[in-house]
């Protein structure tokens, strides 16, 4: 063998050696993507197209269980991706994503079916706020500054799962109660207020990226 046709078998080793590597590290972040919390995350998704479609005809209890199961599979991903050391960009996009989609999508639901106890400015605050947040998380991160939740969205979350529950277990079970509808409106009443807070407290720690724009 010529030592030019060592020299290209070498070469040749060596790229076969690179497109290895290579495909071992497509094959790792793949799996790093697809772990089981940004699993359990997706999932979730499938689940809040299943909680529109029984809330939408009227099933109310059946609603009120999907959407249980929906909020612990979103503490149950959060929860494992922190204790396996499991967080991805993907978990970071979509987590938030899918909970502004089962929260806004009931809330505008609830327009069509619940109009006597919830009116449609609360709803059109609500998914501002969500527009509001989401926008200004896309431009800090754009601008290489991390955007992350704060006490008050953890809050806000919390409080308008309540809501929902409450607004689902009234139609459900105690719909035309005096107690129950005073109590549902205070629920909203509290929604509002905490919405609003917390979108405020978003614009305010951001506000130096963005007159800095």
């Amino acid at each position: 063998m010529t030592g030019s046709h060592r020299k290209s078998k070498y070469i040749m080793n060596i790229e076969n050696k690179k497109t290895d590597i290579q495909k071992e590290e497509f094959r790792l972040n793949k799996s790093a993507i697809f772990n089981i919390p940004n699993r359990i995350t997706l999932s979730r998704l499938f689940l809040a197209i299943v909680f529109f479609v029984f809330l939408t005809y009227r099933y109310f209890n059946v609603a009120f269980i999907i959407f249980l199961v929906a909020a612990a599979t979103d503490w149950l991903d959060g929860y494992l991706a922190r204790k396996w050391k499991l967080s991805t960009d993907l978990g970071r996009l979509v987590d938030p994503f899918v909970d502004k989609v089962i929260i806004c999508g009931a809330f505008i639901i609830f327009v069509h079916l619940a109009n006597e106890t919830i009116a449609p400015w609360m709803v059109i605050t609500i998914v501002a706020r969500e527009f509001l947040v989401s926008s200004i998380r896309g431009f800090s991160e754009s601008k290489g500054v991390k955007f992350a939740s704060n006490i008050w969205g953890k809050t806000k979350m919390f409080i308008q799962s309540w809501t929902i529950c409450a607004i689902l277990l009234y139609y459900a079970y105690f719909e035309n109660i005096s107690w129950a509808e005073y109590l549902v409106s205070a629920f909203l009443w509290i929604t509002i207020i905490i919405t609003i807070g917390s979108g405020i407290t978003y614009v305010y720690s951001a506000k130096k990226t963005l007159l800095a724009a």
